[in-house]
């Protein structure tokens, strides 16, 4: 039990703590804006019948940063992502599906 009270209290856990609180709030963030982006481009191509090319780039930023942080907050596996281990070695062993394939 000591062990355990000792984890909580190190500054380590808090940091962690709040790392993934930032995290969380950030998430939160991207998701109000990337709704408000879609919002603004159905007005927009309400009044005018075309899409405002900046809100169609800002939405679509917006939704691979909220994805991204998505998957690092539900990363289930045994091994937790850094700040809870080691900071990775190596590439990520899923692929991106927002990146282009190589094509050689």
């Amino acid at each position: 039990m000591s062990e355990k009270k000792q984890g909580i209290t190190t500054e380590v856990f808090w940091l962690r703590i709040i790392f993934m609180l930032f995290f969380v709030v950030a998430y939160q963030i991207a998701e109000l804006l990337l709704g408000l982006s879609i919002l603004l481009q159905v007005v927009f191509i309400a009044v005018t019948g075309d899409k405002n090319l900046f809100l169609q780039q800002t939405g679509a930023s917006l939704s691979r940063y909220a994805y991204q942080v998505y998957r690092y907050l539900t990363y289930n596996r045994e091994e937790k992502p850094f700040p809870f281990t080691a900071w990775p070695e190596g590439e990520s062993p899923d692929a991106d599906p927002y990146q282009p394939a190589d094509q050689d």
